[in-house]
């Protein structure tokens, strides 16, 4: 049986700029290939493969992941069979996480050890994964009524600014403060605003 190989598009250190693990040191490796098209996506270098670097998951590991969170991203991950990578990295002592926009299950047989599930607009908002944790980009047309409030704990819901745009801060802003109750976090790109990849 031929060896897994996936289509990456970049391999780099920064800290994490979303979620409840921004700030601390990662290194992301992005894939190629999405199921969705959201207007305002800020990596559609990862639609396409034909640009990517098609390489095992030793080739991976291989090179330089100087952190211990290490988080797969695209494009969207789950349309690769991402079992030998995660094992790959669990060698090397690694906690991996992936971000998704959550259309596809995640078997458990994978082994990550955190998954964030951003549900898009262009898929109805569908969650067909078991996430740790949920962003929620607030553009002119969200509402609290997509939210999957029975997936996360209180506390792991973020509504994410769209691209910095102040309108959508001051909705998200709003939004968070509307309902106090369910503990909602108001999310922002952190790796923009200080300007870093």
């Amino acid at each position: 049986m031929p060896e897994v190989k996936y289509p990456v598009v970049q391999i780099f250190t920064s800290i994490q700029g979303e979620g409840l693990h921004m700030g601390l040191p990662v290194t992301f490796i992005r894939l190629a290939g999405c199921n969705l098209r959201c207007t305002w996506c800020d990596t559609p270098q990862a639609f396409d493969s034909s640009q990517a670097r098609w390489q095992t998951a030793e080739e991976i590991v291989a090179q330089a992941i100087p952190t211990r969170l290490v988080v797969i991203t695209g494009g969207e991950p789950t349309l690769h069979d991402l079992g030998s990578l995660v094992e790959a990295l669990k060698k090397r002592h690694k906690y991996v996480a992936i971000e998704t926009n959550g259309t596809n299950e995640i078997p458990a047989a994978w082994g990550i050890d955190w998954i964030t599930a951003s549900p898009k607009p262009a898929s109805g908002y569908i969650l067909r994964c078991v996430p740790n944790e949920l962003k929620y980009v607030v553009d002119d047309a969200f509402n609290l009524e997509v939210i999957a409030w029975q997936a996360v704990p209180k506390g792991n819901i973020l509504l994410q600014v769209e691209s910095g745009r102040p309108e959508s801060a001051a909705k998200a802003y709003r939004l968070v403060l509307e309902r106090p109750d369910w503990e909602l976090r108001l999310g922002i790109q952190l790796h923009k605003v200080i300007a870093v990849e």
